[in-house]
């Protein structure tokens, strides 16, 4: 997400200006939940655990672990049928977002972000409910 996989803001600043990156997760997002709190909560322990910004990678995983834990205390059992059949069940709001499972294991509960990179910070412009700023376009001559 935000393209910081590559570090593309950090490596390439004046190249990267005003590019877009879709992302799964933003801490600007206004999810939350008890265990994590909000995204920007998140992000924050993490920094302060790690020492560097937290990559969507990371919530995901989190929130992966908090999936499963509903899933098992739901199920009541770690028999991997119960378990399999809670997941597939879970309706459950995480500090990364909804989660929601169709037949394929898919989350359709969530939807992508869009941000524009703009003076190395990575801004959301889509979707209207989450936008932080918006989105220039085209990008302005140098």
């Amino acid at each position: 997400m935000r393209c910081d996989s590559a570090e593309l803001a950090e490596e390439f600043a004046e190249a990267s200006e005003h590019i877009f990156c879709a992302g799964q997760w933003h801490p600007d997002l206004d999810y939350k939940d008890a265990l994590f709190g909000t995204a920007a909560d998140f992000a924050k322990s993490f920094k302060a655990a790690y020492g560097y910004e937290a990559p969507y990678q990371a919530a995901q995983s989190a929130a992966s672990v908090q999936v499963f834990a509903d899933a098992i205390m739901r199920a009541q059992s770690l028999d991997p049928a119960k378990v399999r059949d809670a997941l597939a069940a879970t309706e459950l709001q995480t500090f990364f977002g909804k989660m929601k499972f169709d037949e394929a294991g898919r989350n359709i509960a969530k939807p992508m972000v869009l941000c524009q990179i703009r003076g190395g910070k990575y801004v959301i412009v889509a979707p209207k409910e989450w936008k932080k700023g918006e989105a220039v376009i085209p990008r302005p001559a140098d």
